[in-house]
């Protein structure tokens, strides 16, 4: 797909510096959009699994404290 970007001069300044290439090329640039989906996607699976990690350990946290008096029952009490 060909689309039209405006981009920033000092940023395009920047990239010319670090990049071998001559020329700002398409690549770069789908290099660039690529890297940044899957950081996007990698931040957004982070934060799901934080989320369910923080959910199981208040469940766990909850039958614990449901069966602490069975866990005891029929033990010595030294």
């Amino acid at each position: 797909m060909r689309t039209t970007v405006v981009l920033k001069d000092d940023l395009v300044r920047k990239a010319k510096k670090l990049s071998p290439e001559t020329t700002l090329s398409g690549l770069l640039l789908n290099n660039c959009l690529a890297d940044w989906i899957d950081n996007h996607t990698r931040r957004k699976l982070k934060m799901r699994l934080t989320a369910e990690y923080r959910s199981a350990r208040k469940e766990s946290r909850r039958l614990s404290r449901e069966f602490a008096s069975s866990d005891k029952e029929g033990w010595p009490s030294w």
